[in-house]
């Protein structure tokens, strides 16, 4: 199946490997070994090489502003060490991203290429050639020999390792902070009158991550737990919502003494005599729980992608 992902599209449109459980993309070029991954989000894809200058010295960012100026499609070049991060500038569609990278790769090879920049690897800091080692997610460049020793290693210190065993009660409990942060968001942007999925978001990512951290993995029955706790989050954040307001009006008529956890207790009192609108307040909930469930989807997407990617480790190119 064609990935139309923009990473997926690079990587069909330049012909190069692609590791999809990865994420990542590489190739050798005249001498040149690449790697192309996303980035905090699966519309942002950056490139990464290994290269040293003609007198053994690591790039720097002062030399690289010349790749970014020289190359019309480049956003940014950042040396770490020996290895060159590159970002792309954006496009209005997934197409135009695409071909700017797919346009920009040959151009930043022949730059390293004109200004005697050398493929090296990790290892030696010295001209070689190399292959992509993807260790627990994270790219490395490594000669081939160094790459087989490294991926036997690992794959015998994992047999010794011991089992992570999922935490559900310290997830749980961990979670319900997350939950609680994401309720306290709802109700502010409730009172300010306003419905966000951001808050949806924001609670879904917090709910997951902080779950994840306490279990110390995310399972399906993690997933659920979390799903759950955030559903209650929502009904209590949606119910103090509508009890501040119940609260502010009867301030407002003079009943100065009524305070939000006594309207919190009567709401239900309040909603059977018609004195607060029963449908606005399901329809609320409602759309509230969509907000946040559906916007749980995209960080629990993502958590699940990186949690994919820094338990492969494997050689790629």
């Amino acid at each position: 199946m064609k990935d139309y992902t923009i990473l997926g599209r690079v990587a069909s449109g330049l012909g190069i490997t692609y590791d999809k459980d990865a994420g990542v993309a590489c190739s050798t070029e005249i001498g040149y070994t690449y790697a192309l991954t996303i980035f905090q989000n699966v519309y942002t894809v950056i490139a990464k090489f290994c290269v040293v200058d003609q007198d053994n010295r690591k790039p720097n960012d002062l030399n690289l502003r010349g790749l970014v100026s020289a190359v019309k499609k480049v956003g940014s070049a950042k040396a770490n060490g020996n290895v060159v991060t590159i970002t792309f500038k954006t496009a209005f569609t997934a197409n135009g991203r695409a071909k700017n990278i797919i346009s920009s790769i040959p151009e930043i090879i022949n730059w390293f290429h004109m200004n005697g920049y050398s493929n090296c690897a990790e290892e030696t800091l010295e001209p070689a050639d190399t292959r992509v080692f993807i260790k627990q997610g994270a790219i490395h460049f490594y000669t081939e020999e160094v790459a087989v020793q490294m991926l036997t290693d690992y794959t015998e210190a994992q047999t010794q390792a011991p089992v992570i065993v999922e935490n559900y009660a310290l997830g749980t409990a961990f979670a319900l902070g997350g939950v609680i942060a994401g309720a306290i968001l709802i109700v502010v942007i409730g009172q300010l009158g306003y419905i966000s999925i951001l808050a949806g978001v924001a609670m879904g990512f917090m709910t997951l991550t902080a779950y994840q951290k306490g279990a110390g993995k995310l399972s399906k029955i993690g997933i659920a737990i979390c799903f759950v706790l955030m559903v209650i989050g929502v009904y209590y954040a949606n119910k103090f919502d509508f009890a501040l307001t119940v609260t502010q009006a009867f301030h407002e008529e003079g009943y100065t003494n009524v305070r939000m956890m006594d309207s919190f207790q009567v709401l239900p009192e309040l909603m059977e005599r018609g004195l607060v609108d029963k449908m606005n307040y399901y329809a609320m909930f409602a759309f509230q729980c969509v907000a946040a469930l559906g916007g749980a989807l995209s960080p629990l997407t993502a958590l699940l992608r990186q949690n994919k990617a820094a338990s492969i480790t494997k050689i790629l190119g």
